[in-house]
């Protein structure tokens, strides 16, 4: 899509920072639960069990809901620059999310509820050492949260199918499979950032259809507790919904890593065939990837479970293996001048590379049987969450305040700021991989041995990135506080 089309308001700028700034508060504090878990683990500090699985429900659900709600403000932003949209709506979603986020933290903090994000029935409802109000406030908080993200989805996809003539074109069919007639008549194929809201919008859509099907249905029997439900069902669509929101976060926040480096290396991004196709297989597999979190529920259908197998793989490969090939060939021989925004969105590529292979090696049955239960998969979902989605974020928001500001961070700044999130973010990833393949399991309150040595290790890392992240908002602060505004983002 020609540049000369794209639309740069400043209401598409209101809605990216309040979502971004949000997210990013909110993963701030997230930062800190995390923290003081992992001290706890290392026996540093005293947390009693109950508090602390309170803990682990609030920081696993907050850290993916905050990097969904700054990765749906960049996507919001990227599509109102080639199409109208309507700010209201953008405000009304996010209303839901601030309603939704306010109720889960009223569950687990005076509630206290400790089920976890899963809520696998009939944890939430039997057995539980918190008050029956606080699994209805969970329960509520989740869904409120999930309207939130299908009004957002509901918006994009109607404004895109509109913009790009239907299906066909917002997927560029015509494009791939009439390449010649599509060219020679003069069209152009959506832009790459298009993709992925998208496929947001898509396969969102169907994961907060069966996210919020199950949350009915649990908030129904938490009403009236003579309504059954169907374990193995309930687990499906919980997972079907979890596991695709937590994906969706890193193809929401790639989408800046198209617009970003070509701000930084003066190159453009452009689609491609291959690019077209990998989206493709992006749409469908990561909806059906889920069932590798169901391998050891035998009464699930077996070909599902190859099915989630050979999907885990496959959905690996496609946009991972495009775009990052896409961004080094972007960055090689450019002559860009590195930069905090640049440097966070090249680092975040190796570290959704890093975090996938973690993924993909947890997926492979005879590995999972090993490793699932472990610290493992913390692992690589904290690899591709602090290594991948936030660096794509905080990228982007760099580039748009250097680019405002008209100048880049010292040389000294940029190793400080790099030696946090990196250096720190590095040691407090590896012990998790390490305490892992030693068979530490994961979700203990009061690890066996080696794991409180690796918390320890990890909660020192940990303390480093945190430093690491308020040097680079220390950073930002002054450069969006520079009177130089002649350059816009």
């Amino acid at each position: 899509m020609s540049q000369t089309n794209i639309a740069d308001t400043s209401a598409g700028k209101r809605v990216m920072w309040t979502y971004m700034l949000t997210g990013l508060g909110i993963f701030f504090l997230m930062v800190l639960v995390g923290i003081a878990m992992r001290a706890a683990q290392a026996g540093w500090i005293g947390i009693d069990p109950g508090t602390f699985y309170s803990l682990l429900s609030l920081h696993g659900i907050g850290m993916i809901t905050a990097m969904a709600i700054a990765g749906l403000g960049i996507l919001w932003y990227f599509v109102s620059r080639y199409t109208p949209l309507n700010q209201g709506v953008a405000f009304l979603a996010y209303g839901f999310f601030l309603a939704g986020v306010a109720s889960v933290i009223i569950s687990v903090i005076p509630g206290h509820y400790g089920a976890l994000w899963t809520a696998l029935y009939p944890l939430p409802f039997t057995g539980t050492y918190w008050p029956n109000w606080a699994t209805g406030a969970w329960l509520i908080g989740n869904s409120l949260v999930m309207i939130g993200f299908m009004i957002w989805c509901a918006q994009i996809l109607g404004a895109l199918l509109a913009r790009f003539g239907g299906v066909r074109g917002i997927l560029a069919i015509d494009y791939v499979f009439k390449n010649r007639e599509f060219t020679q008549s003069g069209k152009e194929p959506p832009p790459p950032e298009m993709f992925a809201a998208a496929i947001t919008a898509i396969d969102g859509f169907i994961g907060g259809t069966a996210g919020l099907l199950v949350v009915v249905a649990l908030i129904v029997h938490w009403i009236d507790p003579s309504v059954a439900i169907d374990p193995l069902w309930a687990k499906n669509l919980i997972y079907q919904f979890g596991h695709t929101f937590a994906n969706l976060t890193m193809y929401m926040a790639v989408a800046g890593v198209y617009v970003g480096l070509p701000m930084c290396t003066k190159r453009a991004y452009h689609t491609s065939i291959p690019l077209a196709i990998a989206w493709w297989g992006t749409l469908t597999f990561v909806i059906i990837a889920y069932f590798h979190h169901l391998y050891m529920d035998f009464a699930q259908l077996q070909f599902v479970q190859y099915v989630g197998e050979i999907s885990s793989y496959l959905a690996a490969i496609p946009v991972v293996v495009v775009t990052v090939f896409g961004g080094v060939m972007l960055v090689h021989r450019s002559g860009m001048k590195w930069s905090v925004g640049s440097m966070f969105l090249f680092a975040g590529m190796i570290g959704w590379v890093v975090g996938g292979l973690g993924a993909v090696l947890d997926a492979t049955i005879p590995i999972n049987i090993e490793l699932h239960n472990t610290l493992w998969v913390p692992a690589h979902f904290h690899t591709y969450l602090l290594e991948g989605v936030l660096l794509f974020i905080m990228g982007w928001a760099f580039v748009n305040l250097e680019q405002r500001a008209g100048s880049a961070s010292s040389l000294l700044t940029r190793w400080l700021i790099g030696t946090g999130m990196f250096g720190g973010g590095a040691l407090f990833l590896l012990p998790f991989y390490i305490a892992g393949a030693d068979g530490v399991p994961r979700r203990y309150a009061t690890e066996p041995t080696p794991g409180p040595y690796y918390a320890g290790v990890a909660t020192v890392g940990a303390a480093i990135l945190l430093l690491g992240f308020l040097l680079a908002i220390i950073e930002a602060v002054r450069l969006a506080r520079s009177k130089n505004t002649s350059v816009a983002a």
